[in-house]
């Protein structure tokens, strides 16, 4: 049973990454309305290129100084730039809500490595993979929720009215993370009182600005370094670039492709027990775009959004199962994970091969059914991964290992869109799909390839295993 502290911290985990998303979506949606298709897209991409430096800094800090302070820092900067939005908007216009769109990026972006360096400092060691699972829970649920949420207070109340809701919860979350209890001893006690110190003074020990950029670089280095630290943390990153390269660009990028060559009416049209089904589903939950296309992608982006639940439930029961040897609870659940990664993405491969043979309705409700699930698989082998590096990893180092994966996930995750857009040039919708399966062909053997390192390290074994002192 989690504690109340616990309970708090993935609280406010959620209405962070809520409001967060809440307030991103209102400043692009206004910066598209009033500043043009041009300004809206120059805002996204300074914001990525922006992110990556904010994420090293994040790291730094995270390793170097106090993490509750950090903390309330980060929700602290998000409540001063809601509080700015308002009076920038009628002031300076398109330019102001450039601004806060990035701002308001950098603060997500700074977040992201003291949020998931915290909990060991909150919960005791046994609970780490269930928080984790409420935490990226969380996080999914907030980041698909808060457009809708703000397209229906908005609409019915204001732009206004929803910035000053916004305003309230980011002082709610000041005050909540305040109260949150962090067992972060002082730097001093973990054996490295000098790092704030050799932080600003660089690796020589002088105060010269050359020495305080030094001594920056030298530290991020380090940080890149740790991401070889062991052979397994090494093989679960690998593991999840192939995720982020290769898997997750399908939502974004395959699915609206292989949605818009469904003829507008098709499903409508079809008359089956599916496409009845797929029609009632959209209705319930409000997914009504004007083009079908997009409530076909959204109505699978849905399944994404399950995925965590069920993603819960497996941690849940892995925690029942491994009752009498705790220890054992972050090998299972990582083995339980990355089998169902493959499984998933071998039942993925067989759907898309197979997918110009099914009606429109069939199509929808595979995609649905299979995306669902490997998002709940993706997120069992995540919740563990994390588990493991918060409890193998010290105190000062899983800012910088955070923030470097981050990086690296970001990078890839482009690249994989970037390998999915030349598949998907190469022709008709036959060698559409044919190309892209061929690139799930190759993650599934790279994939196979690490399970297997994996399973047979018998030494990378006993790192996985929790000792308690």
């Amino acid at each position: 049973m989690l504690g109340w502290n616990a309970y708090l911290f993935i609280v406010v985990q959620f209405g962070s990454r809520f409001v967060n998303s809440f307030l991103t979506t209102a400043a692009r949606y206004e910066l598209l309305e009033v500043g043009g298709v041009k300004r809206f897209a120059s805002a996204q991409v300074a914001t990525q290129v922006a992110r990556v430096f904010m994420q090293q800094t994040a790291g730094l800090l995270t390793d170097n100084y106090p993490l509750k302070k950090l903390y309330v820092a980060g929700e602290a900067t998000n409540l001063i730039l809601v509080a700015a939005l308002l009076p920038m908007l009628y002031t300076f216009g398109p330019g102001a809500l450039f601004a806060v769109n990035v701002g308001l990026g950098l603060t997500q972006a700074f977040s992201q490595p003291v949020a998931k360096s915290l909990p060991p400092a909150v919960v005791p060691v046994d609970d780490l993979a269930v928080v984790n699972s409420w935490d990226l829970t969380g996080d999914k649920i907030g980041r698909n929720l808060a457009p809708v949420v703000l397209t229906v207070v908005s609409s019915a109340l204001g732009f206004e009215v929803a910035i000053l809701i916004a305003l309230l919860c980011c002082l709610a979350l000041v005050a909540l993370k305040q109260v949150l209890r962090v067992s972060d001893p002082p730097l001093s006690e973990n054996g490295n009182s000098g790092a704030s110190d050799r932080l600003l003074k660089g690796s020589s020990g002088g105060s010269s600005v050359l020495g305080k950029l030094v001594g920056v670089f030298r530290q991020v280095w380090e940080g890149i370094m740790s991401l070889k630290s062991d052979r397994t943390i090494a093989l679960l990153i690998l593991n999840t670039l192939v995720t982020n390269m290769l898997v997750y660009p399908l939502g974004s990028v395959v699915f609206p492709v292989i949605f818009k060559a469904i003829p507008e009416g098709a499903i409508e049209e079809e008359g089956s027990s599916v496409s009845r089904m797929i029609l009632s589903l959209q209705s319930l939950v409000g997914i009504q775009k004007d083009k079908a296309w997009m409530n076909y992608a959204a109505l699978v982006s849905l399944g994404g959004v399950i995925g965590p639940f069920l993603s819960n439930m497996v941690v849940y029961q892995i925690r029942s199962m491994v009752s009498k040897c705790p220890e054992q609870a972050t090998w299972i659940g990582l083995n339980c994970g990355m089998a169902g990664q493959v499984l998933t993405l071998l039942w993925l491969m067989s759907v898309l091969s197979a997918l110009e043979h099914f009606s429109a309705g069939t199509r929808i409700l595979l995609l649905f059914i299979v995306w669902g699930a490997m998002t709940a698989l993706n997120n069992v082998t995540t919740i563990y991964f994390n588990a493991h590096t918060q409890h193998k990893l010290s105190r000062q180092e899983r800012g910088r290992f955070i923030a470097n994966i981050l990086m690296l996930f970001t990078l890839a995750n482009s690249v994989g869109s970037l390998m999915y857009g030349w598949a998907l040039a190469q022709g008709g919708f036959a060698l559409q799909l044919r190309m892209s399966t061929r690139l799930l062909m190759a993650a599934l053997i790279v994939r196979m390839m690490i399970f297997a390192a994996f399973r047979l390290d018998a030494k990378g074994r006993e790192t996985v295993i929790i000792k308690h002192d």
